[in-house]
C-alpha cells in the first residue's frame, strides 16, 4: 500500500460506491488513515469532519460492513452524528449498532467530557450533547449537537418562490431594515432554540455539509425549484460585519457540490468583487431604497463568470431609478409582508402599479427575464380573479 494518506483517501473515495470493492479493500484503507490520524494531513480539523467526507452510504443496507466502519470510526473518537454520515444512517442506527458490537460510543472522547443538557425523549430525561457556535463579536454559545447529517430546509409558501430549499450555515443581519421577516422570526420566542442569540450573526459551522446530504425527492424530481437553494435566508452572508473565514467555508462547500445552483443574496454587493463565486450561483443584490442603487449596478459591473445575476426589488417601498439594468439577468420585484418587530407591528404594503409598470418596462428593455411576486398582487382565487403576474426565470427560454 501506498504511504500517501491523499491517495489512499481518493481510493476509498472510489471503491466507497461498490460495496464489493470496499470489502475488499476499502476497510484496510480506512484503517490505514486512522492509523495515527493520517487523515489529518489530509488537512479535516477533526475527526467528525473526516468521517463525514466519508460517503460511504452504500453500506447503510449492508450491516456487516457497516458495522465494521461504525467500529473503527467510534474507536478513533467520531461522535455517533458524524459516523451516520459516513455510512448514510441516523444516530439511532449508529448506536444499535454500537451496542450489537459490544461498543458504547464512547471511542477516545469520553460522555463526561461533552457538554450536554436535558431533553425529554420519550418521556424519558435524557442528556443531548452540546457543540459550541460563535458569534461575529466573538460571543460562544452551546447548541444542541444535531443528531443525522444536516440537509436543507424546504420553503414554504409565496415567500422564497423562486426555491425549493433554503441553507443558513450564518443567522443574523446587522443591516436594521425595519420590515426584515428574518428578525421577527428570529426573536419569536416560540423559535428561541433555534436562534440562542436572536438576531446576532452566529456561524453554523454544523450546517456546512448540508449540500453534501440533501437529496431531492422523487416526487419534485422535475420541479426546477428544488434544483435552487437559497443560501443564507435568516442572514447576509456577505455583510460588513461577516467573518473572512465564514464565507470562505461557506464557498468551499459550495464549491464541493456543484450540483445545486446556489441563490445569494446581499445588500452589500462590493464583497462579491474580487470572491471565489461558484460558477452556478444565482448572484444577487437587494435594492430597497434609492441610495443602493448605484452600489448595485457599480459591483455588478465586476461580476462575470457566475450562472444568473439578479436583482431583488422586494419590498418596493419608494419608487426606484436605474440608469442601466443590462448588467443583470433576472428581475424579481415584491410588496412588503406584514412582521411583528421589536417596535410594534410593521404593516404590509404593496407598491403602486406605476413603480412596478415603469420597472418591468425598463428591465425587459434591458433583455431581464422578471419575476413579479404574488405578494404584490394581494388576494386571488375563485371568488376574487386577478390579472396573471409576470412569472419569468432566467432559464425559461423566450
Amino acid at each position: 500500500m501506498t504511504d500517501d494518506p491523499r491517495i489512499v483517501y481518493g481510493r476509498l473515495q472510489e471503491d466507497a460506491h461498490i460495496v464489493a470493492e470496499f470489502r475488499d479493500r476499502g476497510h484496510e484503507n480506512l484503517a490505514f488513515l486512522l492509523e495515527d490520524d493520517k487523515w489529518k494531513k489530509l488537512g479535516f480539523k477533526n475527526i467528525n469532519e473526516f468521517a463525514e467526507s466519508l460517503r460511504l452510504t452504500e453500506l447503510r443496507a449492508r450491516i456487516e460492513e457497516r458495522r465494521q466502519a461504525v467500529k473503527v470510526l467510534t474507536k478513533a473518537g467520531a461522535t455517533q452524528p458524524a459516523i451516520g454520515a459516513a455510512v448514510g444512517v441516523k444516530r439511532e442506527t449508529v448506536r444499535d449498532d454500537q451496542h450489537a458490537i459490544g461498543m458504547n460510543g464512547g471511542g477516545r472522547r469520553k460522555q463526561n467530557d461533552i457538554p450536554s443538557q436535558n431533553v425529554l425523549l420519550n418521556g424519558a430525561q435524557r442528556r443531548s450533547p452540546m457543540i459550541t457556535l460563535h458569534s461575529h463579536d466573538g460571543q460562544v454559545v452551546e447548541y444542541p449537537e444535531p443528531r443525522s447529517a444536516p440537509t436543507f430546509n424546504r420553503t414554504q409558501g409565496d415567500g422564497i418562490s423562486w426555491a425549493g430549499w433554503s441553507w443558513n450555515p450564518v443567522t443574523g443581519c446587522l443591516h436594521g431594515c425595519p420590515y426584515c421577516y428574518a428578525r421577527s422570526i428570529s426573536l419569536d420566542e416560540r423559535y428561541g432554540k433555534a436562534f440562542p442569540l436572536g438576531f446576532t450573526p452566529l456561524f453554523h459551522y454544523e450546517r456546512l455539509a448540508a449540500p453534501r446530504f440533501t437529496v431531492i425527492p422523487d416526487e419534485c424530481a422535475n420541479d426546477p425549484r428544488y434544483q435552487r437553494v437559497f443560501v443564507c435566508s435568516m442572514a447576509d452572508l456577505y455583510g460588513r460585519w461577516v467573518r473572512d473565514d465564514w464565507i470562505e467555508q461557506v464557498h468551499a462547500s459550495m464549491l464541493g457540490s456543484p450540483q445545486w445552483q446556489y441563490i445569494l443574496l446581499t445588500k452589500f454587493p462590493a464583497r462579491y468583487v474580487g470572491l471565489d463565486l461558484p460558477p452556478n450561483a444565482w448572484v444577487g443584490t437587494s435594492v430597497d431604497e434609492q441610495k443602493r442603487v448605484h452600489l448595485a449596478e457599480d459591483a455588478f459591473r465586476k461580476i462575470s463568470d457566475v450562472k444568473v445575476k439578479w436583482l431583488s426589488l422586494e419590498p418596493l417601498r419608494e419608487p426606484l431609478e436605474f440608469s442601466d439594468l443590462s448588467m443583470f439577468d433576472w428581475v424579481v420585484i415584491g410588496a412588503q409582508t406584514e412582521t411583528r418587530q421589536p417596535g410594534g407591528v410593521v404593516e404590509a404594503f404593496a407598491p403602486p402599479f406605476e413603480w412596478v409598470a415603469r420597472l418591468y418596462l425598463q428591465a425587459k428593455d434591458a433583455g431581464c427575464k422578471v419575476h413579479i411576486k404574488p405578494n404584490c398582487l394581494g388576494r386571488t382565487d375563485g371568488d376574487h380573479p386577478g390579472m396573471e403576474l409576470p412569472n419569468e426565470y432566467p432559464d425559461d427560454p423566450d
